[in-house]
């Protein structure tokens, strides 16, 4: 965990690594009775889904709210929260088993700023959040088209994909962004799109 906190240059204390190990700890627990994610041990738990929320930290840190759409059992959503307490952290999944596992976490934890959601992303009214973070939801269109309409003008939307993932042009966001990186872990390459709501 420290190594990827400080390979993406996040800042943090001993209260923030003691939160997302408890977090990883425990989504590994449940996961032996119930399919949270595929993979079954803490650390490729951390180096294969929580790092990708440890990069998106630096271009989220500004924004007073977040919404991660699709989010599972909160990988991008729970550590953005727990490294920010400050901010509005919404974090929405149609499954009600992982959004359970969710609000575990957000009441063990007192993360008074996350809002784990019940529901499909359609039928839930406009938040108008700052920032939208999205990984394994489909298509690009699909997110800009469901996600879209919860983003403020202005407001960016950022999107983790795999090397071969083909930007698109949409009627009401711009790509600012196309990131690729590595995480400390691996070599294999992946990429950030960033759009900007018009």
């Amino acid at each position: 965990m420290e190594q990827g906190l400080v390979f993406f240059g996040v800042p943090f204390d001993g209260s923030i690594i003691h939160d997302l190990c408890f977090y990883v700890t425990e989504l590994e627990r449940w996961n032996r009775r119930m399919n949270l994610v595929g993979l079954k041990d803490a650390p490729s738990i951390v180096q294969k889904l929580i790092y990708d929320a440890l990069l998106l930290y630096g271009y989220v840190k500004e924004s007073p709210s977040v919404l991660d759409l699709g989010s599972g059992s909160g990988i991008l959503g729970i550590p953005l929260a727990i490294l920010n307490r400050e901010r509005r952290v919404f974090s929405v999944d149609k499954s009600l088993r992982k959004i359970q596992f969710q609000n575990h976490i957000r009441r063990t934890l007192g993360l008074h700023g996350f809002s784990p959601l019940h529901g499909r992303i359609e039928s839930l009214e406009p938040m108008e959040v700052e920032s939208l973070v999205v990984k394994a939801f489909g298509s690009i269109a699909h997110i800009l088209e469901k996600g879209g309409r919860h983003v403020r003008k202005g407001g960016r939307a950022f999107i983790l994909k795999g090397p071969k993932e083909k930007a698109i042009e949409h009627e009401e966001f711009v790509m600012t962004d196309d990131v690729s990186y590595v995480l400390p872990s691996g070599t294999n390459p992946y990429r950030l799109l960033v759009y900007r709501k018009k």
